[in-house]
């Protein structure tokens, strides 16, 4: 008999469940750690998964060494230099698209905004904060302040407003524009500032505040949304995970089997590492269950 997502979620206090949900992380950890060691050992053969991302100077794009995409859906820009640590993510369950990227470096800002202009994106997701103790985990890559144009080669980025999200001030909204001659796109990018790297948030809210606007603003844009944090796959991972379940139980029920071990198992085959440790695996159900049993 097939249990219930709703089954699943009403038993995650039992130290039973918890124990189940840890073997099946590990289990997948595991697999994806052997996957990317193998990819990694074969370098930039003709046989690596992973190869694009270390042939020449892509190698030096690269935020980490051990976090690169695979060849066969990584995100390509125009133009022979079309590499960049980026991800195409999908979802089945909800036909949800997303672009899973490390936080820019220095130099590859460019890079990003080509992504974002050539993909169509028309909202981002930061999960990051550009420094965290001590340590750069993201390159600012927009102007500051309010009515400054960085210039990106033949794209300009200019920021028209900055403020906290209403009822939500650790979450900055930053409306964007950007620019390629003539013609002119906005850009949303939403910053979530307090979510600890390798950890998880205090509240579910400030997440769940950041989804309600994707779909009030319709995510903007006809591309997909770009999410980011640092090496674009712990936070990133579980970001999505968390809005591909509101948006599947805007329309159904309950799911036959274990919605978030689904997208979670589909997530690690298609960009390594995606939801980092158990206790952000942990904390996709329990937010889930939350979203579940609150009115928004």
């Amino acid at each position: 008999m097939t249990v219930s997502f709703r089954q699943i979620l009403e038993s995650l206090s039992s130290y039973e469940t918890q124990q189940v949900l840890r073997k099946q992380f590990e289990a997948a950890n595991h697999a994806d750690g052997e996957r990317m060691r193998h990819a990694l050992e074969e370098g930039g053969t003709a046989q690596s998964d992973v190869g694009d991302s270390l042939r020449g100077s892509n190698y030096n794009l690269n935020r980490y060494t051990n976090v690169v995409p695979f060849n066969h859906n990584r995100v390509r820009l125009s133009g022979k230099a079309d590499y960049i640590n980026a991800t195409h993510v999908t979802v089945s369950q909800t036909g949800g698209r997303y672009i899973a990227t490390q936080g820019p470096l220095g130099h590859t800002r460019g890079d990003f905004w080509r992504m974002v202009w050539e993909q169509q994106a028309g909202a981002v997701v930061m999960l990051a904060n550009p420094v965290e103790q001590l340590q750069s985990k993201c390159a600012e890559y927009w102007p500051t302040p309010v009515g400054e144009v960085l210039k990106l080669g033949d794209l300009s980025v200019s920021l028209g407003d900055e403020r906290p999200l209403e009822g939500c001030l650790s979450v900055i909204a930053r409306q964007l524009k950007i620019a390629r001659g003539a013609e002119e796109r906005a850009v949303m990018q939403l910053h979530y500032t307090e979510w600890p790297d390798h950890g998880v948030p205090q509240s579910p809210v400030p997440m769940i505040r950041i989804m309600q606007e994707l779909e009030r603003a319709g995510s903007f844009g006809t591309g997909p949304v770009v999410v980011h944090c640092s090496a674009g796959v712990g936070r990133t991972g579980s970001f999505i995970v968390l809005d591909a379940a509101r948006r599947f139980f805007r329309q159904a029920a309950d799911y036959d089997g274990d919605f978030v071990g689904d997208v979670f198992g589909s997530l690690r085959t298609q960009r390594t590492l995606m939801v980092q440790t158990f206790e952000q695996y942990l904390m996709c159900y329990q937010t889930v269950h939350y979203m579940l049993n609150s009115r928004e």
